[in-house]
């Protein structure tokens, strides 16, 4: 009896996997994903593939109200497929499947974003062998997660960073080792994942846009902090130097951070490095005591982006401050090692 072939969906949303030339004109999302299928011979004998294009345009310009959409059509899909992939450009892909790890939580199968440096249509294009790769994750693989699915890598979308704007080796997994690799077969490292189950998954459906990243720098001033809240902004994620440390002296940092308290503004601190996490205390702990008195929320080894879309969504949820804290600071889906965890590698440090 022949093996039953496992049921893919793929959803396009444009990028270069999607694009050709146009009128000597680069287009992306040119393609409809049915077509760029035909660059794959034979996928179609070892998987069920349907195909919808929701979006055909630049990654640039899906926005967080398109991730609503996305999530939605990906939700209301889950019962019947497999597996789902999600072919994008790769500018904003860590963006756009970090927050469809939010927006969907305790998934049962995996959801494999993908895309591509080349277009389809080039001889030496990485389309053909990334989607072919995220189909094998989609349709195979054990790993019940949003995942980042390029040049064989298998990355958590909450820890994905594109890190190279013009080799096929774009992403990587940042904090941590990838989930796995995909070749021929599937190869799973040793770090622990969400696996396929029976369970329920969960939809939210509310964001809060209104959120804004400030990157600090020399002579940054806390004004920049007051003019976002005055702008009507409802959250802040200011990424601080090193560790966390944010300037104090004559910034006005500590008058802008008490006054986005007082507006009932979220101000989210994360680092500016790759790697390490934030912790004030391990090598500013005037500052971090200084911080402890107003309420700034520290979220350790979360990269910025995911921090600013994790904002988004907690504030969609709850406002009050202690519940965005502890939300902010607790692991969903591998984004942040919580603070318990934090205290025992570091207890001797501070």
């Amino acid at each position: 009896m022949a093996r039953k072939k496992p049921k893919v969906l793929i959803i396009g949303t444009g990028g270069t996997i999607a694009a050709k030339p146009v009128n000597n004109i680069f287009r992306c999302g040119e393609f409809p994903q049915e077509e760029v299928l035909k660059y794959i011979p034979g996928i179609e004998e070892n998987f069920e593939i349907k195909t919808t294009n929701l979006f055909r345009v630049d990654s640039a310009d899906i926005k967080p109200e398109n991730w609503l959409t996305l999530a939605n059509a990906i939700y209301y899909n889950l019962k019947d497929y497999d597996g789902i992939v999600i072919s994008s450009g790769t500018n904003t892909m860590s963006y756009i499947a970090t927050a469809i790890s939010f927006l969907i939580q305790d998934l049962n199968i995996p959801i494999a974003f993908t895309g591509a440096i080349v277009d389809p249509t080039q001889v030496n294009t990485d389309a053909r062998r990334n989607l072919r790769e995220a189909i094998m994750v989609a349709g195979n693989s054990n790993i019940a997660e949003v995942t980042v699915v390029s040049n064989e890598k298998i990355i958590r979308a909450s820890k994905a960073r594109k890190m190279n704007a013009s080799e096929f080796a774009c992403f990587d997994s940042i904090g941590g080792e990838p989930i796995g690799k995909v070749e021929r077969h599937i190869f799973y490292n040793n770090g622990p994942y969400r696996r396929r189950s029976r369970s329920r998954p969960k939809f939210y459906r509310n964001l809060e846009t209104k959120v804004c990243i400030l990157k600090t720098y020399p002579g940054f001033s806390g004004d920049r902090i007051i003019e976002a809240v005055d702008g009507g902004i409802k959250g802040i994620v200011v990424e601080g130097l090193g560790v966390g440390n944010l300037p104090m002296i004559d910034s006005g940092m500590e008058r802008a951070i008490k006054y986005a308290n007082r507006k009932n503004v979220a101000v989210v601190i994360s680092t500016s490095c790759a790697m390490g996490k934030y912790w004030s205390q391990i090598y500013a702990p005037e500052i971090g005591h200084r911080f402890d008195k107003m309420k700034v929320i520290p979220v350790f080894d979360m990269l910025t982006e995911t921090a600013y879309i994790k904002l988004m969504w907690v504030l969609g949820i709850t406002g009050n401050f202690n519940e965005v804290k502890r939300m902010m600071q607790k692991s969903y889906c591998g984004e942040v090692t919580e603070i318990r965890e934090q205290k025992q590698r570091i207890g001797a440090v501070v």
